[in-house]
């Protein structure tokens, strides 16, 4: 259960408007849940082909409960896609659907690899080095194509596998070589200053994505108030 007060502080300091809406969406299916209809389908039939994996900061205060961690900072979870807007799944919907979260999660991999063999893969060549984002008509599932099963089978052909990846925010994300880093390093440091501060945020972690699965290799921009070196100092 999410904690008023607690969504209220973590509105207050990061604008993260998403948490506000799935806070009201809860309440609302609460006190009327023959209305919540509209917002959920009521079979798993209806429901299936809109499930996909998110990616979202890990923040104690204001956890999915159906999420695993990616790295130390970023969680995965499941979403559903609705005309309005994305949902958390929760164990409710899953009950009421009569899937387990295995099931879910299947599923969500599933649509994660269609929709990746529906979305085509721009490339940019510089003189610095080569980076490629996905031409997506909602551009908040970049989530669901890094967790596709065949991303590297369709990303890493052209930029090596393992590859480095950012996402500073839910619709912000953009791959690269792990040759071309080093000449591309600042460019890519300022694309995620740039969009990191924004309600959408994920992560200002720069990720390798590969056989081993993903792991962040290291903090671009510090956002995470890990000062504690410094005080002691």
């Amino acid at each position: 259960m999410i904690n008023l007060e607690n969504v209220a502080e973590h509105y207050a300091e990061t604008g993260d408007e998403e948490v506000l809406e799935d806070f009201v969406s809860q309440v609302a299916a609460a006190l009327n849940p023959e209305g919540s209809g509209s917002m959920e389908p009521d079979s798993w039939e209806e429901a299936r082909g809109h499930i996909y994996y998110a990616m979202r900061p890990y923040d104690v205060e204001t956890l999915p409960e159906i999420y695993d961690n990616v790295t130390e900072y970023s969680i995965r979870y499941l979403i559903l896609e609705t005309p309005k807007r994305n949902i958390w799944v929760t164990p409710e919907m899953l009950e009421k659907w009569d899937v387990t979260e295995e099931e879910a999660r299947q599923v969500a991999a599933e649509n994660g690899d269609r929709l990746l063999a529906e979305t085509e893969l721009v490339v940019q060549e510089g003189s610095q080095g080569t980076i490629g984002y996905f031409d997506l008509e909602d551009e908040t599932l970049n989530a669901a194509l890094l967790f596709a099963p065949s991303f590297g089978e369709r990303v890493g052909e052209r930029f090596g596998w393992p590859l480095y990846a950012v996402m500073p925010t839910s619709w912000r994300f953009c791959v690269f070589s792990t040759e071309d880093y080093e000449t591309l390093e600042d460019n890519i440091r300022d694309f995620v200053e740039n969009f990191y501060d924004d309600s959408r945020c994920v992560t200002s972690e720069l990720l390798q994505v590969g056989p081993g699965g993903i792991r962040a290799v290291e903090v671009l921009i510090d956002v995470y108030g890990d000062d504690e070196d410094d005080e002691d100092e």
